[in-house]
């Protein structure tokens, strides 16, 4: 993120928490919804905060044509704070894994590692990877709802007849103009039991992301062997150079966030 949009980031923060506050009380049971969804993901940042880790299987349906080949099969993303990612296929007959541990990454098979090494490398002259982490204070973190407009608020059902939020949502024009991102609107089904997202759409001017959540489990930490190759993957497991880690994970997103 550019000097600009830090030096600005917070004050639009605060700034649009406090117009959020002065809404109706429909506006504000809206906000509710959309803040007990994000809550457990944005609590994975909190410098405190003794759950660290985060495991979903979801299945892709639109994506890039990077990402042509995960398209409409389960995927398991493992994720633990600050250092730590696995995303793999769960398709016996079409296993691919993406791991990284630290400053150390792997990929299977190894014509998968040799076309991710092979898509280039981004260093922005440093070879070490940057940790996971949001441009936000633990304070700031507790406003991340208020970073965002909400453009649709329904309530509905899925084809079980069970009860779901549908909210579609982009950032406040304000975080927009600070973070110098590309304009993009998302579509996410809630569950109004237990607030967990079931599906998400991201839709930019460029291209359009969309996955169906299977199921979501946090975490304190994953069992260290989560990113080991285990088994028969260890023949095969490549390693990729950690300067190839950003293009890497830039082939395999499912939906990045827009910037």
């Amino acid at each position: 993120m550019s000097k600009f949009a830090l030096q600005h980031f917070s004050p639009a923060i605060v700034a649009t928490g406090l117009l959020l506050a002065g809404e109706s009380l429909y506006a504000q049971n809206k906000y509710d919804i959309l803040a007990r969804a994000v809550q457990p993901y944005g609590a994975l940042f909190y410098s405190k905060a003794t759950t660290k880790a985060m495991q979903a299987d979801v299945v892709l349906r639109e994506g890039t044509l990077a990402a042509a080949e995960f398209l409409n099969q389960p995927l398991r993303i493992s994720l633990q704070i600050p250092d730590k990612l696995r995303v793999e296929t769960l398709d016996p007959r079409h296993r691919i894994v993406f791991c990284r541990n630290g400053q150390s990454v792997w990929a299977y098979p190894r014509d998968f590692a040799a076309t991710v090494t092979a898509a280039g490398r981004v260093t922005n002259g440093e070879s070490r990877i940057p940790d996971f982490r949001l441009p936000l204070s633990d304070q700031e973190i507790v406003f991340i709802p208020a970073l965002f407009r909400i453009l649709r608020f329904e309530s509905g059902s899925d084809s079980s007849g069970k009860s779901v939020w549908i909210l579609d949502f982009r950032f406040v024009p304000e975080i927009t103009k600070a973070m110098k991102c590309d304009n993009w609107v998302a579509n996410a089904v809630v569950n109004q039991d237990d607030f967990q997202v079931r599906r998400l759409r991201i839709e930019t001017a460029h291209w359009t992301g969309k996955f169906d959540v299977l199921a979501t489990h946090f975490e304190r930490a994953l069992p260290p062997e989560t990113w080991k190759p285990e088994g028969d993957l260890a023949n095969e497991a490549t390693p990729i150079p950690p300067e190839s880690f950003g293009s890497a994970l830039g082939r395999i997103s499912a939906i990045a966030m827009p910037r």
